[in-house]
């Protein structure tokens, strides 16, 4: 057991306070450490929750363990991989948390096998019966979610197809992400009974999407496709939910946080640390992390401010209660 104490925390608003640490989860928190306990100085800094990641692609970024093991070390606790193939199932790479879909539910050509997905990142269906057979399977080996691929430059999934994937996901307590960049593919997401846009979409959303988006979930994803924020704006504005990703293994990207999409985020009008921890614990369903709450994982950060290159910068990282080396 042992504190970390003389600095502030953001609870949410930074205020003079000290965690207690044991057995690698916040046993409590005080305006200052016990007397005589072991403690660490943190006079100067800002503890904050470790960061979580709501869309990245492990074995595309790179050899997953070694990429999950820079992510932890660079301040990130936990991530959401959308896009495995299914042969890498389940994900595990302690100390960092995962949440996966799995490949990409997507028509025979479609996205993303044709691409980037050539590797079995994409699983191609034809019939309802093995979009349900494959979600079942997704679900035995640990999925939380399932992804639909909707890309207008390639093959489509059939509507009774992408439904009956969304049906099952959702009879079996997994939530539906959708690669849905433009108006259309919105829509047919939307229409298959998607919960979750895996990116901000890079067109202007009409009103009657905006409105039914009031309640699901967006991953911002902004940089990685350079999309304006005033997209993002809109969906936050009407009601959508918010979490911070950064679609790691896309180009420009690499393991760790990236400033500039918290930047983006600020730009839209989010609360960007926010979105990066708590909302991005709600989407990933772990309530234990993305706190500084008592029970939590003492997964934290150190931080000279809570400006976003500050945040990708710590001082110090600290994992499951153990410094990050």
């Amino acid at each position: 057991m042992f504190w970390i104490a003389g600095g502030k925390l953001a609870d949410p608003t930074p205020r003079e306070g000290a965690l207690c640490v044991d057995g690698g989860t916040i046993a409590a928190k005080a305006d200052a450490a016990a007397p005589g306990a072991s403690a660490i100085d943190a006079s100067g800094l800002i503890l904050v929750p470790a960061l979580i990641d709501a869309h990245v692609h492990l074995s595309v970024a790179g050899d997953p363990a070694l990429v999950s093991r820079e992510e932890t070390r660079r301040g990130v606790a936990a991530v959401l991989d959308l896009g495995a193939p299914e042969r890498m199932l389940p994900l595990r790479h302690p100390p960092l948390s995962i949440c996966f879909s799995g490949p990409l539910l997507t028509a025979p050509g479609g996205y993303p096998t044709r691409s980037w997905g050539a590797n079995g990142e994409g699983l191609e269906l034809t019939t309802a019966e093995e979009a349900r057979a494959a979600v079942r399977r997704l679900g035995q080996k640990g999925a939380s979610f399932v992804k639909l691929a909707f890309d207008p430059g390639f093959p489509l999934l059939a509507p009774r197809v992408a439904s009956a994937a969304a049906h099952e996901a959702h009879r079996l307590g997994l939530l539906v992400a959708a690669h849905a960049l433009d108006t259309g593919s919105v829509r047919q997401a939307l229409d298959a009974g998607a919960d979750v846009l895996a990116h901000t979409p890079r067109d202007p959303l009409p009103a009657d999407l905006l409105a039914r988006m009031k309640g699901r979930w967006v991953i911002s994803t902004l940089r990685a496709f350079s999309v304006p924020a005033e997209r993002l704006r809109a969906l936050h504005a009407a009601g959508a939910r918010v979490a911070y990703g950064t679609d790691l293994g896309n180009e420009n990207s690499a393991p760790g946080i990236d400033a500039g999409e918290l930047q983006q985020l600020a730009s839209a009008g989010v609360d960007f640390l926010a979105a990066a921890t708590s909302s991005a614990a709600a989407l990933l369903g772990l309530p234990g992390v993305g706190s500084l709450e008592v029970g939590a994982s003492a997964s934290l950060l150190a931080v000279r401010s809570l400006a976003p290159d500050d945040l990708a910068h710590p001082e110090w990282v600290m994992i499951d209660g153990r410094m990050a080396a």
